[in-house]
């Protein structure tokens, strides 16, 4: 299962203001956008590009690479995504209730509270040990596609021609690019050249990179993972293996 050194609502609360360039913004239209607020957004994003925790520094990187591949929009909000857009809105669904009914907890004219009699009972978690059998990539479609080409080509250029050796030269050279080590998983090597895993799933996404050192540079493959807590990156069972 994977971990981070923040709770989650804080992360999407973070990635939301990111993506969306100022939370200030989210209420503001073309014409009442104040002047200088991009300007602000680029330095609250470079205050968080700074921070000495790996998992902020993570989301700053996510926001630009996010910032690249987001579609353009003609409906006057300068490409910003609709909150709905945003990776892990889908966890979040309004309830709709019927003429007359109230959502639970809410006092009806006697100033009692309804106990709901019909809920559903609470689902019980499955245990990890229910999935058998490999894990197979899934295919990346989107957004994912466009970050994981994007992501791929910064690790390529920073590796270019440094005369990287060795799995632990290679795993510091992925952190010195705000790739958290929590989230850099080694790999068996691939014909004797190091091999690594890196995790970007983050709030609904499917993205992963396998990165293999080269003679000079790197080999940078994105790929899919599925979103589930129970799945590791280094389980995945791709369409390459069989090379």
């Amino acid at each position: 299962m994977r971990s981070m050194s923040l709770q989650k609502p804080v992360l999407l609360t973070a990635l939301g203001c990111l993506v969306l360039s100022g939370c200030g913004r989210l209420n503001a239209s073309a014409d009442q956008t104040p002047a200088g607020s991009a300007v602000s957004a680029t330095a609250r994003r470079d205050a968080l590009s700074d921070s000495s925790d790996p998992e902020i520094r993570f989301l700053a990187l996510l926001g630009r690479v996010m910032d690249t591949c987001a579609p353009d929009s003609s409906g006057g909000t300068d490409g910003v995504p609709e909150p709905e857009d945003l990776p892990g809105a889908e966890e979040a669904s309004t309830p709709r209730y019927g003429p007359g009914e109230t959502p639970p907890g809410t006092p009806n004219e006697e100033s009692d509270i309804p106990v709901p009699v019909d809920d559903p009972a609470p689902a019980t978690p499955s245990p990890d040990s229910t999935r058998q059998g490999p894990v197979e990539e899934v295919p990346l479609t989107g957004i994912d596609k466009c970050m994981g080409d994007e992501h791929a080509q910064r690790v390529r250029e920073a590796f270019e021609n440094a005369g990287t050796t060795g799995y632990q030269a290679m795993r510091e050279k992925l952190t010195g690019l705000d790739y958290p080590a929590s989230r850099i998983h080694r790999m068996p090597d691939r014909a004797g050249a190091p091999r690594a895993r890196l995790d970007l799933r983050f709030m609904g996404n499917q993205l992963a990179l396998e990165v293999t050192l080269t003679d000079g540079g790197v080999l940078v493959e994105p790929f899919g993972a599925p979103e589930t807590e129970d799945v590791n990156v280094a389980e995945v069972q791709r369409k390459a293996d069989d090379r």
